[in-house]
């Protein structure tokens, strides 16, 4: 193989991997809200955020969780933990590493991305942790069905970190 194909080869396989997330993400259910956080960040003079395939799973997986088991909290009724969440989902590699979780549910508009900044964005708690400028990365999980008596909400789970 010439040295002229491999880099060929190479800046393809590159290109591929960074490319895809986002031409995945066009086609996934977190990306409206990611937009959003992005869009809001922006408008407060902070970076975005990247997209993280590995807070994502833990996200997901979070929001799956509470529709099953009828909860809504950052730890479940087993004792899972955002801490143990994203240790398991191979975010934390080594050295330091700070993470925040923001949740929502809710029907109608409550329940779009738009709804849900807008929550996020009126709870000091939760607008802090957007508006963090320490998170370089995010992870979103939406999960849709019955929930707390209403039979079409979605519950969203937003993982944030640091490392």
């Amino acid at each position: 193989m010439s040295r002229r194909l491999i880099v060929v080869v190479a800046t393809l396989l590159l290109t591929t991997c960074l490319g895809g997330a986002t031409a995945g993400a066009a086609s996934t259910p977190w990306a409206p809200l990611f937009r959003a956080i992005n869009t809001v960040r922006r408008a407060h003079g902070l970076r975005p955020v990247a997209a993280s395939p590995r807070l994502h799973w833990a996200a997901r997986h979070h929001s799956s969780d509470m529709v099953v088991h009828h909860y809504f909290a950052h730890t479940s009724p087993y004792g899972s933990t955002l801490y143990r969440r994203i240790v398991n989902s191979g975010f934390r590699t080594y050295g330091y590493w700070q993470a925040g979780e923001t949740l929502a549910w809710g029907t109608g508009f409550d329940s779009t991305p738009a709804g849900v900044v807008r929550m996020w964005m009126h709870s000091p708690e939760h607008r802090a942790i957007l508006l963090s400028p320490l998170y370089r990365f995010v992870g979103i999980g939406r999960a849709q069905g019955a929930f707390k008596g209403h039979s079409h909400a979605a519950v969203w789970t937003a993982d944030w970190g640091h490392r």
